[in-house]
């Protein structure tokens, strides 16, 4: 009898195990619907409300592409081992580059981070400062609503001193949608949004 209770137990422990350790990954292949937005006054603007007020976007429509997989261990945060990029933007898929997305944190499954697109070792040099291109990301786990954030010096190589700030926004095809979708995110993270 004793011996049914230890194989028990010992069955009970290994599937805890493989439980705790099994990732559940899915495959993520998707094409968002996203608005790209950019300002129309160099970046940072005027800290007062008149200088805000006149900063103005120009919305065009694009595609976030999303392929990947995300793994899920139980009573764990999902890990996104996903490549991220965005019609219009050649150097993203020109094979030179490869992305990653670094969550550094997650509220109410909204999950919040930077985008690292880097020169693959082959085309890196010496400096690796200058082949790593960068944004913030806020996304949740299906990618159903997305945004990046970052300037036009780092995705469009504007100099600094003319630098505009540059926003994607999906599931959105219109600025309406973009709006609301960063209205939603910035409930969870009003810190960063201006709102």
């Amino acid at each position: 009898m004793k011996t049914h209770y230890a194989l028990g137990l010992i069955f009970l422990f290994m599937l805890a195990i493989f439980l705790a350790e099994y990732p559940f990954s899915k495959k993520i292949d998707t094409q968002i619907p996203a608005i790209l937005s950019v300002a129309d006054t160099p970046y940072p603007y005027e800290s007062s409300d008149s200088g805000a007020a006149a900063t103005t976007y120009t919305d065009t429509p694009t595609v976030i592409r999303v392929q990947g997989e995300v793994s899920h261990k139980l009573f764990r945060q999902p890990e996104f081992n996903v490549t991220v990029t965005v019609d219009g933007f050649g150097w993203m898929t020109d094979g030179r580059h490869s992305s990653q997305i670094i969550t550094s944190e997650r509220i109410e499954d909204i999950n919040m981070g930077t985008l690292q697109h880097a020169y693959t070792p082959e085309y890196a040099g010496s400096d690796w400062t200058k082949y790593i291109k960068t944004s913030l990301i806020w996304f949740d786990d299906d990618f159903e609503q997305v945004h990046l954030s970052t300037s036009t010096l780092e995705w469009m190589g504007e100099p600094q001193q003319a630098a505009r700030n540059l926003e994607v926004t999906g599931q959105a095809v219109n600025e309406a949608q973009a709006k609301e979708v960063r209205r939603k995110l910035s409930e969870t993270y009003p810190d960063w949004f201006g709102f």
